[in-house]
């Protein structure tokens, strides 16, 4: 169920979806039991969507490539997702910019680089990894993180966190390329406690 609160619209689990900002999911494309194409073309008639995946350096992890799906019912798809497909690793985020913005945002987020060298694809839209792993960013790297993004909503089973609410401040997402965030100790550890903590939520609802 749906409430209407002011210009805000708001899901049962207390999720705020700003009717003044424009809504995206970004979707795991290579789950092994959800096919995401499908799910977006059977629950959206028209949709507007890209892979984020679309740099040379990526094409051949385009198929399985995290979607950018652009949402004009965020409270609808919310409740499909949470009812209808939970497993599925994904985030919201809400923006003022252009779709093409932000998945050129996104792709600087493709990848990461590992302390004492070495990079590794990045699983940025997955809400269990992402959410852990905000606290432990810097305010400088949260302003990158960010870039043309108001705000980051992550779902995690039954509840939900969010980010700070943040305008737009292109100079912050100035020239960054893939790689730009480097995961330290203290980075790495809050991430292997989100991906724990999924498990955990998984195997109590078997």
């Amino acid at each position: 169920m749906i409430r209407l609160e002011g210009s805000e619209l708001r899901a049962d689990e207390g999720i705020v979806f700003d009717r003044k900002l424009q809504w995206f999911a970004v979707l795991e494309g290579a789950h092994p039991s959800y096919d995401t194409r499908e799910l977006i073309y059977r629950y959206i008639s028209v949709p507007e969507w890209i892979p984020v995946y679309q740099t040379a350096e990526y094409a051949a992890l385009t198929k399985v490539s995290p979607i950018l799906l652009k949402l004009e019912e965020p409270q609808d798809w919310h409740v499909k997702w949470v009812t209808l497909f939970p497993g599925l690793s994904s985030s919201y985020l809400a923006t003022n910019q252009s779709m093409e913005c932000v998945a050129e945002h996104l792709q600087t987020l493709s990848s990461v680089g590992v302390e004492k060298g070495g990079e590794a694809i990045f699983r940025f839209h997955d809400s269990w990894i992402m959410s852990s792993l905000y606290s432990a960013l810097s305010e400088s790297d949260r302003g990158k993180l960010h870039g043309p993004i108001n705000k980051w909503l992550w779902v995690r089973g039954n509840r939900f966190e969010e980010s700070e609410n943040r305008g737009y401040n292109p100079t912050e997402g100035l020239s960054l390329e893939p790689g730009w965030l480097t995961l330290d100790r203290e980075k790495q550890d809050a991430i292997y406690e989100g991906i724990v903590a999924k498990r955990t939520w998984k195997e109590s609802q078997q």
